[in-house]
């Protein structure tokens, strides 16, 4: 079993995995776990590796989602195409994923029943188990990469205020223009003092971000020319060597106007971003500032 598995898993392109590892390594263990759940049902043929989803009937999708939630869930939503809008018009389901918590899928039974009929009229053929869990793998991988890119700010906030910051992320209006800033400090319009733009990529993406870095710089500057603008973009592990020519790239686009005030590139360089509070006199939440 595990060596079938194991030749499905090594087919899948993973064109993002430098950047965001994490990622796959989720999506291979989901993908296994799926592929085990599948082979011990009743509809798996393991002479001809066929799921045969056109025997099962609702209980029989109904006992496959019951045996892991939190992967049998997304795993048919994606096999049959389904939005989460869709699923909430067509079905009447809502709040599909809430079903990935095992406790929720205990206590909102008749809903997971619900979604399992609308597996079972809608997934009515025979599939191959490579077919169904590469499609599952790819359409997951598109549906996560945003949120695990979400993650990178996350990250960053939670640095910051660890270290005593008051930080998060807001959204301004400048000039009748609305902007957000990824980690604003403090997340005050009245008293921001640092704005940091946070992104993460790879170098084919760099030209693209070092222009919006650039004009989310402009853009800011219109009704707060005194910030500190900090331009926070976290450089692929692979890329590491490539360092001062991504610094240099973004650094360019301001040529002819003011700098940024730091550009950071790596995890570690946080610590430097920190020093640099101190330097600038950023206030601290605990700071007499933020108790006026």
């Amino acid at each position: 079993m595990n060596c079938v598995i194991a030749d499905i898993l090594s087919k899948i392109p993973r064109p993002n995995y430098e950047e965001i590892p994490a990622l796959y390594l989720e999506l291979d263990l989901m993908a296994t776990k799926i592929a085990r759940i599948l082979m011990e049902s009743s509809i798996f043929d393991r002479k001809t590796c066929i799921v045969h989803f056109e025997k099962a009937s609702d209980d029989d999708i109904y006992g496959l989602l019951a045996k892991d939630p939190p992967v049998m869930i997304p795993f048919f939503v994606m096999v049959c195409g389904f939005s989460v809008r869709e699923l909430e018009r067509l079905f009447g389901i809502s709040s599909i994923y809430s079903l990935r918590d095992p406790k929720v899928f205990v206590a909102k039974r008749e809903i997971a029943k619900k979604f399992a009929n609308a597996v079972k009229k809608n997934l009515s053929a025979p599939l191959y188990l490579e077919t169904v869990i590469y499609k599952f793998y790819k359409n997951w991988e598109e549906h996560q990469k945003r949120h695990f890119r979400a993650k990178v700010e996350d990250t960053i906030r939670k640095f910051l205020i660890e270290h005593g910051y008051n930080c998060d992320k807001m959204k301004i209006l400048c000039r009748g223009k609305e902007m957000e800033i990824d980690a604003a400090i403090p997340p005050d319009p009245l008293h921001i003092k640092v704005a940091c733009q946070i992104r993460t990529g790879v170098r084919r993406d760099l030209v693209k971000r070092a222009k919006e870095f650039s004009s989310e710089f402009d853009d800011i500057l219109q009704c707060y020319p005194n910030i500190r603008f900090v331009v926070i973009y976290i450089v692929a592990p692979h890329e590491k060597e490539k360092l001062e020519e991504i610094r240099t790239t973004i650094m360019k686009e301001r040529k002819g106007k003011r700098p940024y005030d730091a550009v950071i590139l790596t995890w570690a360089e946080l610590n430097n971003l920190i020093k640099l509070f101190e330097i600038w006199h950023v206030p601290k939440k605990d700071s007499a500032f933020f108790k006026e």
